[in-house]
């Protein structure tokens, strides 16, 4: 597998009411995104406002969050550490029992450049 291959995706759907959604938005973009970035092995961080979804899903997500991760080694070094539990508890604290979350992590299987085949396990 070559080195771009290996690489994971950690992907975060979340819902916090609307009245809330300022002061959210405003932590999570300034100090949660960036604490999870600064971890060894994430390789970027990304943050999208959901316009359209038909995703059949209890609640709509409002914004996703795609962390890169360079291996899958790395992403579980990282999900296994002190610092990602400590990350985790405190979204948890701040916004678990009025908001909701979903977790999602990919492994790359082909990437496409320009329509071709640049790898593929």
């Amino acid at each position: 597998m070559s080195e771009h291959q290996e690489r994971v995706l950690y992907v975060v759907r979340t819902w916090v009411p609307e009245q809330m959604l300022e002061e959210w938005n405003r932590w999570h973009s300034e100090v949660h995104v960036p604490e999870v970035a600064s971890q060894p092995g994430v390789i970027s961080a990304r943050k999208f406002r959901v316009v359209d979804d038909s995703t059949p899903a209890d609640w709509p997500a409002q914004y996703i969050t795609i962390y890169e991760f360079e291996s899958w080694q790395a992403w579980q070094e990282y999900n296994q550490s002190r610092e990602a539990a400590r990350l985790r508890q405190d979204y948890a604290q701040r916004y678990g029992e009025k908001g909701r979350i979903a977790r999602q992590v990919l492994v790359e299987t082909l990437w496409l450049s320009g329509g071709a085949a640049v790898g593929q396990p």
